[in-house]
């Protein structure tokens, strides 16, 4: 039976999941049946921008919907646990965006409450094509032993006017955002995922820009937007990470895994949720680095690979809440420190 989706939430979905959901619902992959938002007219403006049979005012609604057999959260981390718990108590599976939420003790609520239900969390950069064959290479001892792992993802989201207006949420701590939280998140995962369970992590954390530039002038900004932090990897490696989201010229995003035999280097424009990833590297002999996987792909690709492997219940490479809050627990002793 094909895959039915309900969307809580239309103002980040508009742009990435409702287009992927129509597109693969026109190949019989899934099928969008229905959408939630809090008022019914944005929720009856986006079922018929996207073709979704039911427009529900409420999540409470959507969740209760009986043609809907995943939930997909797609909302600020503050709101996910009401969302997740209700649609687990419907009988529903559960797809949330990350972070999955705005403590780890609401993460481990979540976990509990879907215990028995598919529980997954849009960790989508797993799919993204040089990120996997990274993983395959570290996997396989192309570098050999692994000695060094040096993450950067420096972005100048919250400098631009227009990106403070579209996710504004995110300059109040309360609402479970950070950098660390939101785009380190996803690095983090890539880091758990491709080496193993962190230990020893430790960093500082500090929120630099009281400000952000809102559309009607400054917005006061308390949560954290620059950190960083050091880890080891079950084996021993030395691993670091630095994120920011008001670094004025980011640089955006790498990963170097230096190793006994050889190295990788992983790069994307920005977040590699949405920007394609150049893989490169070299073994020991070689002249250099020379490219492994060229930076190809759309903003929607990963997203879109996440949803066929759900929806074929091919879920080694999905992340589950589990994952997410391994993650959040990463985040949690970094902020903690500072």
């Amino acid at each position: 039976m094909t895959l039915r989706i309900g969307v809580v939430g239309a103002s980040y979905a508009a742009g990435t999941h409702l287009p992927v959901y129509a597109e693969l619902a026109a190949q019989g992959v899934v099928e969008l049946v229905a959408v939630a938002t809090a008022h019914r007219e944005t929720a009856e403006a986006v079922a018929s921008k996207f073709d979704v049979p039911h427009a529900h005012a409420g999540f409470e609604v959507l969740c209760a919907d009986p043609d809907v057999d995943l939930v997909d959260i797609a909302t600020r981390p503050s709101r996910h646990r009401a969302m997740a718990e209700a649609a687990f108590a419907a009988g529903k599976d559960v797809l949330c965006e990350a972070p999955l939420a705005p403590t780890v003790d609401d993460g481990l609520a979540m976990a509990a409450a879907g215990s028995g239900r598919l529980a997954v969390v849009d960790m989508q950069s797993r799919f993204r094509p040089g990120l996997a064959e990274l993983r395959r290479l570290v996997r396989d001892g192309y570098v050999g032993r692994v000695d060094n792992v040096v993450a950067q993802a420096l972005y100048p989201t919250f400098t631009v006017p227009a990106a403070v207006a579209g996710s504004g949420w995110c300059a109040d701590a309360s609402a479970g955002a950070s950098s660390l939280r939101v785009h380190g998140l996803h690095t983090v995962d890539l880091l758990r995922w491709t080496f193993g369970e962190l230990t020893d992590v430790r960093g500082v954390a500090a929120t630099r820009e009281p400000t952000w530039p809102g559309p009607d002038g400054p917005i006061p900004a308390s949560s954290v937007d620059s950190a960083a932090m050091s880890a080891r990897t079950a084996d021993g490696a030395v691993v670091s990470l630095h994120t920011s989201w008001v670094a004025r010229f980011g640089a955006g995003w790498r990963l170097a895994v230096h190793g006994s035999e050889g190295a990788l280097l992983a790069e994307a424009a920005g977040h590699t949720g949405h920007f394609p990833v150049r893989l490169s590297g070299a073994r020991a002999g070689d002249a250099g680095l020379r490219e492994l996987v060229p930076a190809a792909g759309t903003v929607t690709e990963p997203f879109a690979a996440l949803i066929r492997a759900i929806a074929a219940g091919e879920l080694a490479d999905v992340a589950t809440f589990d994952d997410a809050v391994a993650a959040l627990r990463v985040a949690d002793a970094v902020e903690r420190e500072s």
